[in-house]
């Protein structure tokens, strides 16, 4: 039996935790990508809000500022 057969034989175990947890790093490596991709496009949804927020207050607030006849209640 060669060195290396008798090698895996005897660290199959070990081998096997080593591939398991590297497999795993891909997995997580791989969920990471993900949420990181949903967290941009939720941040970007967020300063969208924001910004349509912002103009729906400014047009409130011309809008409050004139008076019934349309004028400027200055």
């Amino acid at each position: 039996m060669s060195q290396m057969s008798q090698f895996v034989k005897s660290n199959a175990v070990l081998l096997a935790l080593v591939f398991i947890a590297l497999y795993q790093q891909s997995e997580i490596k791989e969920m990471e990508r993900t949420l990181n991709y949903i967290y941009s496009a939720v941040q970007q949804n967020n300063d969208d809000i924001h910004l349509v927020q912002d103009e729906v207050w400014a047009i409130s607030d011309i809008l409050v500022s004139l008076d019934p006849d349309g004028e400027s209640a200055d």
